[in-house]
């Protein structure tokens, strides 16, 4: 992927690479996702091309989402969907209300969760868009579990699992039996949840999805601990602990650790439980130090981020600048076009049809000209209406045209009357030099 973007020229093709690149680190590296998407974001907006900066926003709300600043998230994602919306980029968003699902969903306001989350499903429907549906049913059933509405955590899981599974799509499987283990552990069928977390496992393990695996894990040992199989229940909190620690997934780790404090309690073994008792404290002061460190990221990209709008800023000033000479050159060149007129037509004959051909000339610049500068206004006056636009060109059409019938007619009779008065000077002039020839 790099490769090809070092050797890629084109600029909206860098953009798309650079926001591909920079998803491949959601669930990896942050500050990777963050910068490449400003790197997309800043292109973007140079080559006024508004799918790559949606996109490039999405990527940065998604990091500032990991990142636990929610208000600057939500902000950003926001601003991504109001563009899709513009340009009609209906998986654009789709994917926006699916990440705004998740930032309410990270601050535990599950009902909004699946007010976006819901959606974002009904977008993906519309264009068939199969493998997202299963992940928004997998989003609005695991909503639905921490609501502690089970029946219907159940029914979207499984909904889930049999789009996955017919679009063959192991990793959305895994995480939907994942879901389903879950809900039966809540539901205090232990039975079935060993079965659902084995298949997830299986199907993470095929995809080599260790967060995945790592989840099903702790599922385990969850459920063997409640079962007092304790054995069991040791053995895979321990494997969890061991891939949470090796790939730093920061929040499984006092997950896990937990879990070996209380069967180590439990057994008696009090430094042994002690070691992980205070293994988990470690990790979660580690995350809240995170958390602390990732606040002070933010404020970095936050003047990132500022620094690349005024740099857009500047460049849409000059730009405007630009346009505004163009509107004076031509503003200075139909003056100038008048006034050559009358000074051509004042030191030669003048025809009616050159009055008339010049004058049709005139009008259709002055409508062009005066439609340059009141198009901006007309599109956010009739919020891009073509019908609307089109109406009001009309009404300015209707009264330029009696305005220019009665100046071509002035200006016609003007210069008929002129061209009597040098066709009679002419004569009087040859008659003068016949008579005076006569004379001689």
């Amino acid at each position: 992927m790099r490769l090809r973007l070092q050797n890629e020229k084109q600029d909206t093709s860098r953009v798309i690479l650079l926001n591909t690149l920079a998803q491949s680190y959601e669930y990896i590296n942050t500050d990777s996702l963050l910068n490449l998407s400003m790197e997309a974001l800043s292109l973007s907006q140079h080559i006024d091309f508004l799918k790559g900066e949606a996109l490039s926003l999405t990527g940065i709300g998604t990091a500032y989402t990991w990142f636990a600043n929610y208000p600057k998230a939500m902000e950003i994602l926001l601003q991504s969907l109001r563009i899709d919306e513009t340009i009609h980029d209906l998986y654009g968003q789709a994917s926006n209300l699916n990440y705004i699902g998740i930032v309410y969903k990270e601050q535990g306001d599950y009902k909004q969760a699946l007010n976006y989350y819901f959606r974002s499903k009904q977008v993906f429907e519309q264009i068939n868009g199969e493998s997202n549906i299963a992940n928004a049913n997998i989003n609005i059933g695991q909503s639905y579990m921490y609501l502690n509405v089970f029946d219907s955590a159940r029914m979207y899981a499984q909904q889930a699992f049999e789009i996955a599974n017919r679009v063959k799509n192991d990793e959305l499987v895994s995480e939907a039996n994942n879901l389903l283990g879950d809900i039966y552990a809540a539901t205090n069928v232990p039975s079935l949840a060993l079965d659902y977390y084995r298949l997830s496992l299986v199907q993470a393990q095929s995809i080599n999805s260790h967060l995945s695996i790592c989840y099903n894990y702790i599922g385990m040992a969850k459920v063997f601990k409640q079962s007092n199989q304790i054995d069991s229940a040791l053995l895979y909190a321990t494997h969890a602990l061991a891939i949470a620690r090796e790939r730093k997934f920061l929040k499984s780790i006092p997950d896990a650790s937990m879990i070996l404090y209380s069967i180590y309690k439990s057994k008696g073994r009090l430094d042994s439980a002690l070691y992980y008792h205070e293994s988990a404290k470690a990790e979660t002061d580690s995350l809240f130090s995170q958390q602390k460190l990732s606040q002070l990221k933010n404020l970095a990209f936050d003047e990132k981020l500022r620094e690349i709008e005024q740099e857009e800023a500047q460049r849409k000033e000059a730009e405007q600048r630009h346009i505004n000479l163009q509107y004076a050159a031509i503003a200075i060149g139909i003056i100038s076009f008048i006034i050559f007129f009358f000074i051509f037509s004042r030191s030669i004959m003048v025809k009616e049809r050159f009055i008339s051909f010049f004058g049709v000339l005139g009008l259709l610049a002055v409508f062009e000209f005066i439609n340059l500068l009141i198009h901006p206004y007309l599109e956010h006056l009739t919020n891009d209406t073509p019908v609307a636009m089109l109406l009001i060109l009309i009404g300015i059409g209707a009264l330029l045209v009696p305005l220019h019938h009665k100046l071509e007619h002035w200006i016609t009779h003007m210069m008929i009357e002129k061209n009597k008065k040098r066709r009679l000077a002419a004569a009087k002039k040859t008659i003068e030099q016949l008579e005076g020839g006569a004379n001689k």
